[in-house]
């Protein structure tokens, strides 16, 4: 199913991008959305083409979906807001997840940089991912996974 067609942009200026400033992400992993119920949002996306993955218990329940299209798409998380034993998340966009290959090396290079994260990479068991939080100017979550 296309959501959306395809746009022309070809018109668009091309910047070089210096080699000492290639990015050490490789893709956009994922995006989390907390949500007041997982499962009608899963649903709701799934009738949009969205394929589901798995469900697991990670911050109180969640829901991962594959957006549509060829290849290995980016996936939609879809957290609850209530969770035992764990705060309530505000409604929204939680936080957008970059891909990279290494994330303890991206961590250290990223640091060294002199760029902010909530604490050093960890696994998560119940998604398969190793992570880090990075934190930009304003605050912002930007995970960085491997």
């Amino acid at each position: 199913m296309n959501i959306c067609p395809t746009q022309d942009r070809s018109n668009r200026p091309r910047h070089r991008i210096p080699e000492e400033r290639m990015s050490k992400f490789t893709a956009l992993d994922h995006i989390d959305i907390v949500v007041q119920d997982p499962n009608t949002m899963a649903d709701y996306f799934i009738s949009l083409g969205f394929t589901e993955i798995r469900r697991t218990d990670h911050n109180g329940g969640a829901v991962e979906l594959r957006f549509p299209g060829e290849g290995d798409q980016p996936i939609l998380e879809l957290t609850a807001q209530h969770g035992e034993g764990r705060p309530s998340f505000n409604l929204g966009l939680r936080h957008m997840a970059l891909r990279c290959d290494n994330v303890d090396q991206t961590y250290r290079e990223l640091t060294e940089e002199g760029k902010t994260f909530d604490k050093e990479p960890r696994a998560i068991p119940s998604t398969g991912r190793r992570l880090t939080n990075l934190i930009d100017p304003e605050g912002n979550v930007l995970q960085v996974v491997s």
